[in-house]
């Protein structure tokens, strides 16, 4: 028997009021994320990623923030109508977020280990003696070196790897059900990155929780997800298990982004960037989304939107021709369309 999902996404559309119109910043994200699972969600800057993570947390200001329509489901709370006082007890216990940039959240002012403590105090309810032993142990299996030295540390005193596995830390005080880890590796050099993804990859089997991992990198994605949705202009494109993904990528969407990706197997090959440039929210295109840059666009990607279809279990593609595979075959006679 298959478990229910840990946590589902029921056609969030989450929009930005400015002067002369609303930016739909996500438009119709339909996502679930199964218990024990690494999901990554993929896409480029601007793609609507971080917006929906932030809003499973309830972290969007609301304004300038709307939640046009929607669901987020976490059990069988409904996150989006949970009274304020409901939702700060879950956010940070059974829900907890990394973030890309460890200096804008943690505190200038109090030391790595104060801050763990901190949160250890708040969700446990340890006294400060036993709070710190908690910490301490916490450092050691997060991969700090001389963990009480470490602790006495103020942020700006450590490395960026070191901020990023206090962040660590703190967000697993609570052993959560779900962790979300937003682009958790982008400011590390290539070495770190590898020791971070390696880190929450065990982690995440050691504790048994479910993580969301955002990034632009699909480079990433393969280190460590299970399962991947692709996110364009707000809506999910492509969602798959990560081998089918890698396998037979169904949207030229997806396509681009792994001819984006250096590969060191193949250093004669140069890496393809996409053309072009997301489009402008507050005015999209009609039709697909991604025509607009889309070397195989056919007349109807102009007028229609293409709807999620399944071509294979668990895989599905948001495009007119998925399933059939023209746009795959590097050799292929098809000729992409110009207008």
């Amino acid at each position: 028997m298959i478990a229910p999902p840990l946590l589902e996404i029921e056609d969030l559309r989450i929009s930005f009021g400015t002067r002369t119109s609303d930016v739909r910043a996500v438009d119709g994200v339909n996502l679930e994320i199964r218990p024990g699972e690494v999901l990554g969600l993929v896409g480029e800057s601007g793609s609507g990623k971080s917006v929906t993570a932030r809003s499973i947390m309830r972290l969007v200001p609301m304004p300038p923030g709307k939640l046009v329509s929607g669901r987020i489901l976490f059990h069988d709370l409904d996150l989006t109508s949970l009274p304020e006082r409901e939702m700060e007890d879950l956010r940070g216990s059974r829900i907890s977020m990394i973030f890309q940039d460890p200096m804008t959240f943690l505190n200038p002012l109090l030391t790595a280990g104060e801050q763990v403590s901190e949160a250890i105090r708040h969700h446990q309810g340890l006294d400060r003696a036993a709070a710190r032993e908690e910490v301490l142990r916490l450092f050691r299996e997060v991969g700090i070196p001389s963990p009480e030295l470490r602790y006495g540390a103020y942020p700006h005193q450590l490395s960026g790897g070191l901020r990023q596995r206090v962040m660590i830390a703190i967000a697993l005080s609570s052993r959560p059900e779900l962790l979300i880890a937003d682009e958790p590796t982008t400011a590390l050099d290539v070495t770190i990155q590898a020791q971070i993804l390696a880190l929450l990859r065990d982690l995440q089997h050691d504790y048994g929780m479910s993580i969301l991992l955002i990034t632009h990198d699909l480079g990433v994605v393969a280190e460590i997800c299970d399962r991947v949705a692709v996110m364009y202009a707000g809506r999910i494109v492509e969602q798959a298990p990560i081998n089918a993904l890698f396998d037979d990528p169904e949207h030229p969407y997806t396509l681009g982004l792994m001819n984006a990706i250096p590969r060191p197997d193949l250093p004669d090959i140069a890496p393809q960037p996409i053309e072009g440039s997301p489009p402008d929210m507050a005015h999209p295109p009609l039709g697909c989304p991604f025509h607009p840059r889309c070397p195989y666009r056919e007349p109807i990607c102009f007028e229609d939107v293409p709807r999620m279809r399944e071509v294979a279990p668990g895989h599905a593609a948001a495009c007119h021709f998925a399933g059939r595979k023209a746009f795959q075959l590097i050799t292929s006679t098809h000729t992409p369309a110009v207008s």
